[in-house]
């Protein structure tokens, strides 16, 4: 128990951070937050993860040079966004580069493009005297192609590596997807979430890591496919809804569903029973809302919907 009572005695010093009310833009996105539901397995990633990405890591370097700028211990995408085996090297864009502020030292690692989300992995290294733990968060503001991005939400996960070193995910929903094969995107990590912040977008940095990077999405466009369904399905358990349209890509199968009574908790399956289960969720009051898979990819199989006890297929390539 001392450990836990060491994190109570922590003093935070909020000096370097600017408190802001919230604009309009910010007040509409509180209102469509994001629910999140990481499974339960990966509650226990941070605990994993050191030693799974050094193996990783290794065998990677090897076929892409420019990750040896990366901080050696950098973690993978595919380790956050799903407990399966899976290799998305294909689609991902390796950056490697590093803005040192007074914070500290921060390395944009990895950045993949999926539909209409953004997904970037990036490590920090905080300066000395400088206090940042998993319940710190940063969220970055993004821009394409020149253009200010309105977000439609950003989850963020912090991942201690080491005292010293701090892997921080994002995920940045962008309200329609980018058309162009390569896109300029800006990142710039503005805000810092703290523990038992107030601040529901975090605290304004004074000085954020910007960072430029080109980045190609041809091969996820590729193998992306997108299904009209408009299908009333009733499931087991009594949820009833339509499923209006299946997203799937490389790197995951977003359901659109409308006229739901509450807010929807189901299952993807394939043909061979394997479940999937969804990160994220929306939902409306007019009954429409979104369910997303990450890892589950069903362009070349059948794709059931369903509960633990029952399945109803849906789409059928």
């Amino acid at each position: 128990m001392g450990m836990y009572k060491d994190f109570n005695d922590i003093t935070i010093d909020t000096t370097e951070f600017e408190e802001q009310p919230l604009t309009k833009l910010e007040q509409k996105r509180l209102k469509r937050r994001i629910v999140k539901q990481l499974p339960r397995k990966r509650r226990r990633i941070g605990y994993r993860i050191g030693t799974v990405a050094i193996l990783v890591l290794s065998i990677v370097i090897f076929q892409h040079q420019s990750i040896a700028n990366m901080p050696f211990v950098a973690s993978l995408l595919e380790e956050w966004r799903q407990d399966k085996a899976v290799d998305w090297g294909n689609y991902k864009n390796i950056v490697g580069e590093t803005v040192i502020t007074q914070f500290g030292a921060l390395t944009v690692n990895e950045v993949l493009l999926d539909y209409d989300k953004v997904l970037v992995s990036a490590t920090l290294q905080p300066a000395a005297k400088r206090t940042f733990s998993y319940r710190h968060q940063l969220m970055p503001t993004i821009s394409i192609n020149g253009q200010p991005i309105e977000d439609i939400g950003v989850s963020t996960q912090s991942i201690e590596q080491n005292n010293a070193m701090f892997t921080i995910y994002n995920e940045i929903k962008l309200p329609q997807p980018v058309d162009a094969a390569q896109v300029s995107i800006q990142l710039s990590y503005n805000r810092m979430h703290l523990p038992n912040d107030k601040q529901p977008f975090g605290q304004l940095l004074e000085e954020p890591w910007t960072f430029n990077v080109v980045a190609t999405q041809e091969a996820v466009q590729q193998q992306t496919k997108e299904y009209s369904i408009q299908q009333p399905i009733t499931l087991a358990d009594g949820q009833s809804f339509t499923v209006e349209r299946i997203v799937t890509t490389p790197i995951s199968t977003t359901i659109y569903y409308s006229n739901a009574s509450q807010r929807l908790d189901f299952a993807l399956f394939d043909k061979n029973g394997e479940r999937y289960m969804w990160d994220s969720a929306t939902h409306e009051d007019d009954g429409s809302g979104i369910l997303h898979f990450p890892g589950a990819f069903f362009s070349k199989q059948a794709l059931y919907i369903g509960t633990k006890k029952s399945e109803q297929l849906v789409v059928q390539p």
